[in-house]
């Protein structure tokens, strides 16, 4: 039989339903294939009766019944086919397409998972973007766990991905900062001088004064305090193994080419601004926004808007076909106001969306952690990383859906037991990896070929081979819906049900066949534990 992966399957099974429907004489209703949230149902099921229904007024499952009739499928691959109220369509598949899986797994390694589903579409993800004024904190990063981790699984399907850091280095939080470095300055120097109203503070800014005054001939404050606040914010996001293609500086490459002024002049030729009380204004409100908004200030300074219209339109001359944004708690009411400006601008809106990361609530059990006790106002991402590690923070940032506030509670994070769920996955890892030493030690090495798993017939065995064989979609749609948190729910039922296997069947006292084949499941699961993990930027380790 052909090696079949998720996709071929359904391609297969959509074919066929597509050729058994056509009797109705009904074209616009579109075949889909779904998984059965109870897998008793099956491994496929078909809704299609229920479509139809609508459109021949008949009951679905008298229609279901019907295109079971007409349906023709290869025996080799679908083995029974069941009609359930009130006219699902349910799938079984032949075992040898389960055991070609794992065996397509054990084969691929490293790339199983991988795919071309989302090849043709071009992304560019934005995220974390902090202003370059101080230490990254915990928002941050769940920015950027978030968004190092939609990338991750976007290019596991296919999809070219570039990720981009929008550093904000100009206008007025650019102004204030430097202000208030000049400001701590002289505060070294035992003057009584507080930064300026909406400026910053915190033993950060003090330790950024020190540096300064050795600098000579003195730079510019605002640049040099952030060309300083970037490099820690790189270092604490190297340390979180986070990456970015592009750093693309609003100051340099927006303001200083001439980009912002060309955008809003485009915009006034398109008769999409006017002018009141001194400023100019683009007319959003027509499409789409609350009210108008100001591009350019009455002192003649463009807004921090027209910036990020010009930054956003820049992104579609680039050549990318979607942008995707992840933006701070505070900003739900400026989505609309982009989504409109890009509209105005005839640019494509509807290839733009952005995620929101919610606030983060620090725990330590029933307790809120304070605040820091070197910045004052936030916990850094850094003093994060020290308490928790690189692994609990990635996971714990992505394993709620962004747009839910979050309660992150450290002592949690820290154990090593299985009421921390990174750790619970991490072990059956580790606990594969010890078995596979221990069988090696025995002389039993797992079997490789799919002739081989035929004993691999029980309950829990099915349920590990129908998981490996799902984890491929599992990774398109979490990246499709850019929503990372799918993968984790995934890896904790692979994870729940690996533990499961392990403690109801033995595998070095069973018969040598059986023992082989369960090795090599248990290989199976190893390799999409691992490959999972690494796309949320957990480590696999072998031991623990």
């Amino acid at each position: 039989m052909q090696t079949l992966d998720i996709f071929s399957i359904q391609k297969t099974l959509i074919a066929n339903f597509t050729s058994a429907i056509e009797p109705f004489g009904v074209t616009d209703v579109a075949v889909n294939i779904e998984r059965p949230k109870d897998k008793s149902h099956g491994d496929f099921s078909c809704p299609v009766a229920m479509l139809l229904a609508k459109k021949l007024k008949k009951q679905p499952l008298l229609i279901a019944q019907e295109i079971v009739k007409n349906l023709k499928f290869d025996p080799s691959l679908i083995s029974q086919v069941e009609v359930a109220p009130p006219g699902f369509i349910n799938l079984r598949l032949n075992p040898p397409v389960f055991y070609e899986t794992l065996q397509q797994a054990l084969k691929e390694s490293a790339d199983f998972g991988k795919s071309t589903q989302g090849k043709g579409e071009k992304v560019i993800l934005e995220f974390v973007s902090a202003n370059p004024t101080g230490p990254l904190n915990i928002v941050n990063a769940r920015a950027a766990a978030l968004g190092e981790s939609i990338a991750n699984l976007l290019m596991a399907s296919g999809t070219e991905t570039s990720r981009e850091y929008y550093v904000n280095d100009a206008g007025v939080q650019a102004r204030l900062f430097g202000q208030s470095l000049i400001a701590a300055c002289d505060r070294l120097n035992g003057k009584d001088v507080q930064a300026p109203e909406g400026g910053y503070q915190g033993a950060y800014m003090d330790d950024l004064a020190k540096d300064y005054v050795k600098v000579s001939p003195a730079p510019d404050p605002g640049e040099w305090g952030m060309e300083q606040v970037l490099k820690w914010q790189r270092d604490a996001l190297l340390r979180y193994d986070v990456h970015f293609e592009n750093w693309y500086s609003e100051k340099k490459l927006l303001h200083d080419t001439g980009l912002v002024k060309e955008t809003i002049e485009m915009l006034k030729q398109k008769g999409l601004t006017y002018e009141k009380d001194g400023a100019v204004w683009i007319k959003v409100s027509e499409f789409g926004a609350p009210k108008d908004e100001v591009l350019v200030k009455s002192d003649g300074y463009p807004a921090y808007f027209a910036a990020d219209i010009a930054y956003h339109l820049q992104k579609f001359k680039r050549g990318f076909t979607k942008l995707v944004d992840i933006w701070g708690p505070d900003h739900h009411g400026h989505i609309i106001r982009m989504k409109s400006a890009l509209q105005a601008a005839g640019a494509p809106a509807d290839q733009f969306s952005v995620i929101i990361a919610q606030q983060v609530n620090l725990m330590e059990g029933t307790e809120k952690v304070k605040m820091s006790k070197r910045e004052g106002k936030f916990v850094t991402m850094d003093e994060l990383l020290d308490q928790v590690g690189k692994d609990a923070a990635r996971f714990f940032f992505v394993m709620r859906s962004a747009n839910s506030h979050l309660d992150f509670d450290i002592e949690v994070a820290k154990k090593q037991t299985e009421e921390n769920p990174v750790f619970y996955i991490q072990y059956a890892h580790a606990r594969i990896c010890s078995l596979l030493k221990k069988c090696a030690d025995n002389g039993l090495t797992p079997s490789a070929s799919a002739g081989e798993f035929v004993s691999l017939k029980d309950p829990e065995s099915f349920l590990l081979l129908k998981e490996l064989m799902e984890y491929p979609q599992w990774v398109l749609e979490s990246g499709k819906a850019l929503e990372p948190h799918r993968l984790v729910i995934y890896l904790q039922s692979l994870a729940a049900n690996f533990h499961l296997f392990y403690a109801k069947h033995r595998i070095l006292d069973a018969p040598p066949d059986e023992a082989k084949a369960r090795l090599a499941l248990a290989l199976g699961v190893k390799v999409v534990l691992k490959n999972a993990l690494a796309l949320l930027g957990v480590s696999a380790p072998d031991q623990m």
